[in-house]
């Protein structure tokens, strides 16, 4: 037992608090590689406003733009797996299975919002649903749009973000049990703080994100599976921007209703979202508790 926690433990060469600094480093120069992109963008003349949000612009310029960022956040994080750590890229929770854990955390990321619009929506009233396509864009440029609104700012924008974000700081700690819970409080809170880099910083948004971290980091350190965390953030992403009515970034729908009290609307919010955390941990306690008493 001793020499398999030792040769767990090796495998990753750094002591915890060189780890802890290496984490920080990478999350660093991940967010550096953002304000990096700008200045190209803008060379090749890409309006920084339609590389996020409800203002992204599938057009080819924004196409590489999102590509050579991605691409530099997949090579920081290959290349300290590669050269510090001396462990496979693949083992950041790229597993063979992709359908079955994508579609699983699709369909909760997906539930999750259709539960929070349906509580603000009942406490609001006034509800009215309506079709955002303008009657003269042909069906063709409808499906073009919202196939690479799905391919490039839904899942890859996914990925770099559960790579960089869960899959690659829960790793690299996995030889420390103890360890789980702070450093999934920990890059949660950075992932929180982060997105406020660009935006102005708004407790509401803020709390939204830490929440919704922490159900992903959950998910992650629970399955190991980078798939399903994809798939969650997809699902979450996805219905807000299906009924936000911009239909060249997959709003064809456009919801509206009255909206409930700034107050209520970030209490509904962290109690899905706390909810959705609590049900997967009994849901997954009662997995592994069946799992043990099979195999005795």
């Amino acid at each position: 037992m001793q020499k398999t926690a030792n040769r767990s433990q090796s495998a990753y060469r750094f002591s915890t608090p060189i780890r802890v600094l290496i984490v920080l480093v990478v999350i660093v120069l991940a967010v550096l590689t953002a304000l990096g992109v700008l200045p190209l963008a803008r060379l090749i003349g890409v309006d920084p406003v339609h590389l996020q949000g409800t203002g992204f612009q599938p057009s080819l310029k924004t196409m590489a733009i999102v590509m050579v960022y991605s691409a530099s956040q997949f090579l920081l994080v290959w290349l300290a797996m590669y050269f510090l750590h001396r462990r496979k890229f693949s083992s950041l929770g790229f597993k063979l299975s992709f359908w079955k854990p994508f579609l699983t955390g699709s369909a909760i990321g997906i539930g999750m919002v259709i539960t929070e619009v349906f509580i603000n929506s009942m406490i609001g009233g006034d509800i009215s649903l309506t079709w955002a396509v303008p009657p003269e864009v042909p069906t063709v440029s409808v499906i073009g749009h919202f196939l690479l609104w799905m391919l490039f700012f839904l899942t890859l924008n996914s990925l770099k973000e559960e790579l960089v974000f869960r899959a690659y700081p829960i790793e690299l700690f996995n030889d420390h049990p103890r360890a789980n819970v702070w450093v999934i409080l920990s890059i949660s809170l950075i992932f929180a703080a982060v997105h406020h880099i660009i935006e102005p910083f708004s407790l509401s948004a803020f709390l939204s994100r830490f929440s919704l971290a922490l159900v992903f980091a959950y998910a992650y350190y629970r399955r190991r599976s980078i798939w399903l965390i994809v798939g969650m953030h997809n699902g979450t992403n996805f219905i807000g921007f299906l009924l936000g009515g911009q239909w060249k970034t997959g709003g064809l729908f456009n919801l509206h209703y009255t909206s409930p009290p700034p107050e209520v609307s970030v209490i509904v919010n962290l109690v899905v979202n706390l909810l959705a955390l609590t049900l997967m941990y009994f849901v997954w306690k009662k997995s592994t508790v069946k799992k043990q008493a099979s195999s005795t």
